[in-house]
């Protein structure tokens, strides 16, 4: 006779345990994927306003462009006005990382949809990189500040690290 007793039991316990651990582990992970923003290549989707792709029809200036027939107004970023220093680079910039002809994805900002000349606020991102970002990282453009607050996009990581 064993005198230990059955041991099955316990090792169908063990297993148990394990594979619901396992299973635990599996989903976290999963959520943090889903909930993380994407790697290069992917955009994000934020909020509930409007989001959709297109081509780049126009670059206006390095914090405008048309997306199809859309006018589109960069959230959060402020770069030079024509005049200004920086504009042409700021603009070629822009030209450069969203070309015409390229594919454009748009994200409209909830909290603040038009501005007062009508343009569609958003974040843009083109090859998986989001525009906005990147004229800030590049030095192409300063936050604006004053509008951390009224936008769903203040609280992102990128808009923090330039100062929202």
């Amino acid at each position: 006779m064993n005198r230990g007793g059955d041991r099955r039991p316990l090792l169908a316990r063990k297993t148990t345990l394990t594979i619901l651990l396992v299973g635990v582990v599996v989903v976290l992970l999963l959520l943090s994927v889903l909930l993380s923003d994407p790697p290069d290549g992917g955009t994000p989707r934020n909020g509930s306003a409007e989001y959709f792709e297109g081509p780049v029809t126009k670059i206006v200036d390095g914090d405008t462009l048309y997306v199809g027939n859309v006018k589109i107004r960069l959230v959060l970023v402020d770069t030079p006005e024509v005049g200004e220093n920086g504009f042409e680079e700021a603009t070629q910039f822009a030209a450069g990382l969203c070309p015409v002809g390229s594919n454009a994805t748009v994200d409209q900002d909830d909290d603040q949809l038009y501005d007062r000349y009508g343009r569609m606020l958003a974040v843009v991102y083109c090859g998986g990189k989001n525009l906005n970002e990147e004229l800030l990282e590049e030095g192409h453009a300063v936050i604006l500040t004053q509008y951390c607050d009224e936008s769903e996009f203040g609280d992102q990581k990128w808009a923090r690290d330039y100062g929202c």
